[in-house]
């Protein structure tokens, strides 16, 4: 189903109580019958119930009516409790059950008796929400796929105005729904951090920012700046962090709900614990999480850990929201600790933080409480305004995907404190105040006063923490290239008195977080300047067998490998980091056909190096040639070989080397390695290719079996459609929601490309549009069924999404229509940041505008925009005068599909075909025919079925003379 975008909120009704309860007006909640057979505990009974260590109190803050379904907290500067409320989120049948509203509850204890008696309603008509904090003149709250600004400048707990919608694409996938945007808090350095979980992957970005300039996140932490409007994806990985906080020294651990629990934040680090691979192809290993155990016994499953069953070890495997003590108001074994909530376990874990090597090492401490409740569901703890802890408590007793009903009218705040404290009562976020250099140096930071030299000096601090955060102050304003993909406005450390310090600190530091902290500090530099500090880093033999710092090396490396790979290899020859060694070999080896020079060598720098990385680099070929079935062999291959160290598994390897240098490997062990879920998904993608080039009798029986594998799933639809059987096309259309939303379009194309398939998807979008929509299909897709020549599926296309290929009266018609239509006033009328959005999604995959898009189409900037004939003309009748260069061919395969494009490169082997969605390299052995036509490649139908408003927004974006805001 599709949910809403919450792009402002509209009369909103605001409630202030001198006494607690429900307003009246807010839509009554009702359980499901299921659900109204059970209940909680008593709210009062179930805080005397809970145990905790002697001399502590759990006492009640608020409970239901006063709050309910409460998903989220925050702390103000007045000290109020703001309390985000879900109602929408639903059974697994339903997912979110949007008949009802979300809304963000403020409590106060006004007389200081650890009790609320005072509840306000901010606002009560959002959905999809889980959460809330507050600063910067108002109110952030979650609502995905949003995040959403409500001001309230003088936090007087009304809002000023309705929402603003600072950042998009926190989208909820379509067959998991409880691992969305959640966990805004502000940090130390004045950013707001959040959390996404793996199974909702998001493309974020301010509204209308293009896709190809979207920041993805796949599971990990992001943050956004609230005055610069910069978001930036800080990590990668883990299966779904619900849970983040910093310790004294601003080091960010955060909390994962499933398996590994405890993970250390470096910027740029891609962690493990997340289903499938990273969006990042160089990435080959992940990270792990600090804690050195578990709280189950990993001698089972850890699905098995539920009922009691992992009492002994902490209560089991999933973990949900995180606090580290700060302050003196509990006695000294709990100050620094980290504590966290076990769902299955009703308590709350203690992990002591230490300091090891390059980062820190969770270790187990005594349960801290735990509730008799069975509807115990803790969401969240925080150190509140008094120093004590304050739980919320979202009352049920479902896991993640409630079975049978949500139980939407309980909720609970508990209070944890430490009455024979006597020390002062705190008054504002621990991040926001503070004493000590480093809490004046983020300060500063946050004001805008701290300077270069300031930072340079910071950097021979005596403490490693004030060298730490000098070195990611100095650069923190430019965005991890790794991350956010290519941005012709991002800045870079650009600096050489800065590069030459961190050079210098590389060489001599003699603290590994230090280290750590200029390891991930490269992907912040620019590639020219990387492989200087790396190649100091890498020198020093305390931290080669550091995999941490290993892999946070190679991730902020990797990129130079794609425009100078010569430079990877002379890293090779001044590191002795075997770790890195390897990958750096693997990487070279998977790009040998478009770098053959460097690749060669490598391998004669090699000879000459140490015997466990001369290994490491044989080791890493292996891994790199995983899924070919042949390759050149290098020219000096025989030599490496030859120095190889005489062990039993080198030998092996080398002969399976030989073998694909020579007559290729045999197709059973490349379908092994296609089918093999434990290898990786690209080496996996990479066999499956080749299989798809050897065409063995059971490629399509392998392809149908990978057709619900995720990023598999698009190289297996290009192997079933070298098969000319309609049932093929219906089996695509039944997975079409199962292929990621970017990779749809090409699954279309497929569809496309031949008469049988043409004709199943032309008969389902007639028939239902369940499974497949008139506006999935593209004008290039129309085109490609149209090039088919099939009469009877022309007409059919006709009928069921519209023609093509006009006559020139049928044109000049549409044009005549489209410039009445089109008039001054309704131009005048143009949302242009609109039409910016709609311009990067329907015509920056051919043209540039402004310096942004790509340059396969004619360059628009400098054209006759301002001139809505001539707009009209080229849009409507693209054809009309078409250059050479511009012309669309359609290629005929010797498997019988028809593929439309524009040619861009053709040599003795291959040709290379620009369609719609992809570049198409066709072996000139396999084609049976080219035909070139006298048609654009900008095909017929551009604003076929598009709403006059979208066209108004987008041809008022095209004649504006000068570039727009995103927002």
């Amino acid at each position: 189903m599709a949910f809403p975008r919450i792009t402002a909120l509209l009369g909103l009704v605001l409630f202030a109580f001198a006494s607690l309860g429900l307003a009246d007006d807010f839509p009554e909640v009702r359980n499901s019958p299921a659900e109204d057979a059970k209940s909680p505990m008593v709210a009062s009974e179930a805080a005397q119930k809970m145990s905790v260590p002697e001399g502590f109190q759990t006492t009640l803050f608020a409970a239901e009516p006063d709050v309910q379904n409460p998903i989220a907290m925050a702390w103000d500067d007045k000290g109020r409790l703001w309390v985000a409320e879900n109602y929408t989120y639903s059974d697994r049948q339903q997912r979110f059950d949007l008949s009802h509203r979300d809304r963000v509850v403020i409590f106060e204890d006004r007389d200081g008796d650890g009790r609320a008696d005072s509840r306000t309603v901010f606002c009560d008509n959002v959905q999809m929400l889980t959460s809330v904090e507050v600063g910067h003149g108002g109110v952030w709250l979650i609502c995905c796929p949003q995040l959403l600004f409500i001001p309230d400048a003088n936090g007087d707990g009304i809002p000023d105005g309705p929402a603003r919608v600072m950042l998009d694409g926190f989208e909820v996938a379509q067959d998991n729904y409880h691992n969305f945007a959640n966990g805004l808090r502000w940090g130390p350095d004045g950013w707001l951090y959040g959390r996404c979980g793996h199974s909702c992957p998001g493309r974020i970005g301010s509204p209308g920012t293009p896709e190809q300039q979207r920041v993805p996140i796949d599971g990990g932490i992001w943050r956004y700046h609230p005055v610069r409007k910069v978001v930036e994806v800080l990590s990668h990985g883990t299966v779904n962090p619900w849970g983040h906080d910093w310790d004294e020294h601003g080091e960010l651990f955060f909390i994962n709900t499933v398996i590994g629990h405890l993970w250390h934040l470096v910027p740029g680090s891609h962690f493990k614990e997340s289903f499938g691979e990273s969006e990042n192809p160089r990435v080959y290993e992940r990270m792990d999480m600090i804690a050195d155990h578990y709280h189950f016994d990993r001698k089972g499953n850890w699905q098995e850990s539920r009922d009691g069953k992992a009492n002994d070890f902490g209560g089991g495997h999933a973990h949900i929201g995180m606090m580290i003590c700060q302050g003196n108001h509990w006695p000294k074994e709990y100050q620094g600790k980290l504590f966290t909530l076990n769902m299955h376990g009703r308590r709350a874990n203690i992990e002591r933080l230490e300091r090891i090597g390059s980062g820190y090492v969770g270790r187990h401490e005594p349960d801290f409480f735990i509730a008799e409740d069975p509807f115990f569901r803790g969401i969240d703890l925080s150190i509140g305004p008094d120093g004590n802890c304050y739980i919320i408590d979202w009352s049920d007793t479902g896991e993640c995907h409630e079975a049978d009903g949500v139980h939407r009218r309980s909720g609970r705040i508990f209070k944890i404190s430490y009455p024979g404290s006597k020390a002062s009562q705190m008054t504002k976020p621990w991040c926001a105040a503070g004493e000590g250099k480093l809490a004046k140096v983020w300060a500063a930071y946050r004001s805008g006063t701290l300077n270069k030299e300031s930072l340079l000096a910071q950097l021979s601090d005596p403490d490693e923490h004030m060298r730490v955060w000098a070195i990611r102050l100095l650069t923190d304003t430019w965005p991890l290239d790794w991350v956010t993909g290519p941005n012709p406005q991002a800045m870079h450390v650009d600096d050489p008195t800065t590069r030459a310090a961190l050079v210098q600190l590389a060489h001599k530091d003699s603290s590994g977080l230090v280290r750590r902290q200029l390891a991930s500090t490269l992907q912040r530099l620019p590639l020219a300047n990387r492989t200087e500090l790396a190649a100091a880093l890498t020198s020093r033999t305390q931290d080669q067998n550091d995999l941490d710092l290993n892999l946070l090396v190679w991730f902020g490396v990797s990129p130079v490998g794609e425009k100078n790979p010569e430079e990877l290899v002379k890293l090779t020859e001044a590191t002795i980091w075997p770790h890195l060694t390897g990958s750096i070999s693997r990487f070279l080896a998977s790009r040998v056909n478009e770098h053959p020079a460097a690749f060669d060598q490598l391998l004669k720098s090699a000879v000459s190096m140490m015997p466990e990385l001369r290994v490491s680099i044989l080791q890493g070929m292996s891994a790199g040639f995983s899924g070919w079935l042949r390759a050149k062999q290098p020219r000096n291959w025989p030599d490496f070989a030859a120095s190889i160290p005489n062990a039993a598994e080198q030998i092996t390897t080398i002969q399976q080397l030989n073998l694909l240098f020579g007559d290729g490997l045999a197709l059973d062990q490349i379908r092994m390695i296609a089918v093999d879920n434990k290898s990786s998904i690209r080496d996996r993608q990479r066999a499956l290719q080749s299989l798809i080039d050897a065409k063995p009798s059971n490629l399509r029986k392998i392809c149908e079996s990978l057709i619900d594998t995720r990023n598999i799933n698009v190289t297996a639809a290009k192997g079933l459609s070298t098969f000319d059987d309609p049932a093929v096309a219906s089996l695509l259309i039944q997975k079409l929601r199962k292929f990621q939303s970017q990779d749809r379009p090409a699954v279309i194309e497929l569809l496309a490309s031949r008469s049988s398939y043409a004709q199943v998807l032309l008969d389902e979008i007639a028939k239902n549009e369940k499974l497949v929509t008139r506006n999935d299909l593209k004008a290039s897709h129309a085109y490609q069924i149209t090039s088919l020549g099939d009469a009877k599926l022309i007409e059919k296309l006709g009928q069921v999404w519209g023609n093509i290929n006009q006559t020139n009266s049928e044109r000049a018609a549409a044009i005549k229509d489209w410039t009445e239509r089109l008039s001054i006033e309704t131009l005048a009328g143009a949302n242009l940041t609109n039409g910016r959005a709609l311009f990067d999604k329907t015509c920056s995959q051919c043209h540039k505008l402004y310096g942004e898009g790509q340059q396969v189409g004619p360059e628009l900037t400098g054209a006759q925009r301002n001139n809505l004939e001539y707009l009209l003309s080229n849009i409507l009748d693209p054809s009309a005068v078409v250059g050479k260069e511009y012309r669309m061919s359609t290629v005929l395969t010797d498997d019988g599909r028809a593929i439309s494009g524009l040619v861009m490169q053709k040599d003795s082997q291959r040709l290379l075909l620009r369609t719609a969605t992809d570049q198409v390299s066709i072996s000139l052995e396999s084609i049976e025919s080219i035909k070139e036509s006298n048609v654009s490649a900008m095909p017929d139908g551009l604003l076929q079925n598009m709403p006059l408003e979208q066209v108004r927004d987008l041809i008022g974006y095209l004649m504006n003379p000068v570039q727009v805001p995103k927002e």
